[in-house]
């Protein structure tokens, strides 16, 4: 089903709000939805896949820049950003995922990336259905 949402991260220095397809069962949770980012000649598309069971969320990108980045609060994960410059590998520490409930309506991850030099960048990705 569509749905509204807007998308809020450290990445963007203000919302993202557009349309998605939202599904939803017992076992798991998708989002997917296109973006154009400042400088791209055309749109990304996104894909968040939350597996109920494990507890395991992976946000997929396609497009000039692609990502495939898995969250899992249980134990650090990986990361990979392929990009005309090349491939760039990156662990990620999960610190929560917050699924959308009664009470909440928003997809929350909060993670740090740990990249080679021991740089950590944190960021808390946010989609708020609206």
């Amino acid at each position: 089903m569509k749905k509204k949402i807007e998308i809020t991260t450290s990445a963007y220095e203000a919302p993202f709000v557009t349309e998605c397809m939202y599904e939803e069962s017992p076992a798991a949770l998708k989002i997917r939805w296109k973006q154009r980012h400042p400088g791209d000649k055309a749109d990304s598309i996104y894909e968040i896949e939350m597996d109920k069971h494990e507890g395991i969320a992976r946000i997929r990108r396609k497009g000039e820049i692609k990502s495939v980045l898995e969250f899992n609060t249980a134990q650090k994960s990986k990361g990979v950003f392929m990009t005309p410059y090349g491939e760039m590998t990156v662990d990620i520490v999960t610190n929560y995922i917050n699924m959308p409930s009664l009470l909440v309506n928003r997809f929350e991850i909060d993670y740090e990336i740990c990249q080679e030099e021991g740089k950590r960048e944190k960021n808390i990705f946010c989609i708020k259905l609206i």
